[in-house]
């Protein structure tokens, strides 16, 4: 059976950058989430932030969580990097709520998303 290779260390090189895009990134689409309700067409928006921005704050933070899985280190800097991830996780699923929120109580049923009327 085919598995993946251990590659070790390779991937800590990229953990403190994606834990800090997954922070923002879940920031700006709880930010863009709550600016849908202002906006006079959030269509086009409406697909952007559910598309890009919330899978890019979950992804990145789930990326993350899966680098240090194994990792055994009292280093404090590593602590703050999971825990900037799962803030980063929890920002981009309420920014997910609020958009389905938004289209839930916005949008008639069985009208397309995304498009402009």
């Amino acid at each position: 059976m085919w598995r993946i290779p251990r590659r070790g260390d390779a991937l800590f090189d990229w953990a403190p950058s994606l834990a800090l895009i997954s922070t923002w990134a879940g920031l700006i689409a709880l930010g863009a989430s709550a600016a849908l309700w202002l906006q006079s067409s959030p269509d086009p928006w409406i697909a952007s932030i559910l598309f890009f921005l919330d899978p890019g704050a979950i992804g990145a933070g789930v990326l993350v969580l899966w680098i240090y899985r194994r990792y055994d280190s009292v280093e404090h800097t590593v602590g703050h990097q999971i825990l900037q991830a799962k803030v980063g996780i929890a920002l981009g699923l309420i920014a997910v709520a609020m958009g389905y929120l938004f289209i839930f109580t916005y949008k008639p049923p069985g009208t397309v998303i995304g498009v402009l009327p």
